[in-house]
C-alpha cells in the first residue's frame, strides 16, 4: 500500500473542520474516488486476460479487509482511505489469492506488475488532480451545509 502526503491545503482542512465530520469525509471519498477511476481502469487494461476474474473484481472502495480489521484500524473517526484493487470477495472465498503472484511473480509465472504500472502511469495525475479537486469539493460542500443551516434558521 502507498501512503502519501499532499502539502498547502491548510484552507481547505480549515474548512473541513467547520463542517460536520459525515460531510467532511464524504467530500473526501467523493474525491478520492473519482481520481482513482483512472488508475482502476488502466489497471483493468494491464491486467493479464487469462486471469478475467481478477481483472473483473478491480474497484474503488473504501472498504478493505474483514470488519474486524476496519474497526482496529479506524480509531480515528475523521480518517479516510480509499483502496483500489481486486475486491475482496470472490464467489464465496476470501480474496483474489491469484492477485499477488500476478502482480509480483512466482516461481511458475514471470510478474506482471498491472497495478504498478497503473500507478507509474496516473500517480501523478492523482496526485495534482486531487489537491485541485479537493479545494473546489470542499468549497462546494461548505456552501451546502451553510444552505442547510439557513434553511434551518429560518424554520426557528
Amino acid at each position: 500500500m502507498s501512503k502519501f502526503r499532499l502539502d498547502g491545503l491548510k484552507a481547505t482542512n480549515a474548512v473541513l473542520g467547520n463542517l460536520p465530520r459525515g460531510m467532511g469525509k464524504a467530500a473526501l471519498v467523493r474525491v478520492g474516488k473519482r481520481r482513482l477511476e483512472p488508475m482502476k481502469d488502466a489497471a483493468k487494461a494491464n491486467a493479464p486476460v487469462a486471469e478475467g476474474d481478477l481483472r473483473d473484481s478491480i474497484i474503488v472502495s473504501t472498504v478493505q479487509g474483514s470488519p474486524n480489521q476496519r474497526k482496529r484500524k479506524f480509531a480515528n473517526k475523521a480518517a479516510v482511505e480509499i483502496y483500489m484493487g481486486p475486491s475482496s470477495q470472490k464467489g464465496g472465498l476470501s480474496g483474489y489469492p491469484e492477485a499477488v503472484p500476478q502482480e509480483f511473480g512466482s516461481i511458475n509465472n514471470p510478474p506482471s506488475g498491472y497495478m504498478r504500472r497503473a500507478w507509474d502511469e496516473h500517480h501523478q495525475a492523482l496526485l495534482d488532480g486531487l489537491a485541485e479537486d479537493l479545494g473546489q469539493e470542499v468549497d462546494k460542500t461548505a456552501k451546502r451545509y451553510a444552505r442547510k443551516l439557513a434553511r434551518n434558521a429560518a424554520k426557528g
